[in-house]
């Protein structure tokens, strides 16, 4: 974000959208019973305050200072998505909420391998972001693409070129990770999905 006042602002504004997105996120994490999740460009760490009255041990990061300003009463730091200061398997889960499709493709590959290193085996990866089909509501349709025209040149390039890489289906290596749910939310505009990590003596050459 540009600067505090604005990232004190955006759970705020974005709140509407979001709420039913992070406890629909909130309750399918309890339900893989996690001891332990990192939130990967968590921002303002929201999502993690939907988490907060469990016994899992929250940890985000982000490279934002502005919005970990924000955040400052969780445990978020400040680190590179694309460079995590964490040991391998340090985490049962990890999840990406709303933050691939801004990246270039070569930045959400690096993403997506710090994630499968710091998540244990048989671990799980979830995603929530943007999936725009055919299915999608047309007035779900223009309202984000219209967010994502007005973020910005750089930001709206990233995200048309996720949708033309077919979100993850181009990004999420097989030999890293098993679908095992996708839920499209949000009017069919966003895709909820749960992966396992395979473990690394299971990996195809």
């Amino acid at each position: 974000m540009a600067n505090y006042s604005v990232a004190k602002l955006y759970d705020i504004l974005l709140y509407p959208f979001l709420n039913n997105i992070r406890k629909k996120t909130a309750r399918i994490i309890i339900q893989l019973d996690p001891k332990s999740v990192i939130d990967i460009c968590c921002g303002t760490g929201n999502q993690l305050e939907y988490l907060k009255n469990t016994d899992i041990r929250l940890t985000g990061v982000d490279l934002s200072p502005e919005m970990l300003k924000v955040a400052k009463h969780m445990d978020c730091f400040q680190q590179d998505a694309r460079n995590i200061e964490f040991p391998d398997n340090s985490f049962d889960l990890a999840m990406i909420q709303l933050a691939l499709h801004e990246k270039s493709f070569d930045d959400q590959k690096k993403i997506i391998n710090e994630a499968y290193r710091i998540i244990k085996d048989n671990g799980h990866l979830l995603i929530v972001d943007y999936e725009i089909n055919a299915k999608t509501k047309p007035h779900s349709r223009y309202v984000i693409n219209a967010i994502e025209f007005l973020a910005g040149k750089e930001h709206f390039r990233n995200f048309r070129e996720y949708h033309k890489n077919e979100c993850t289906n181009k990004l999420i290596n097989g030999n890293l990770f098993i679908l095992e749910k996708k839920i499209f939310i949000a009017g069919k505009s966003m895709a909820l999905q749960i992966y396992s990590k395979r473990p690394t003596k299971f990996r195809r050459n």
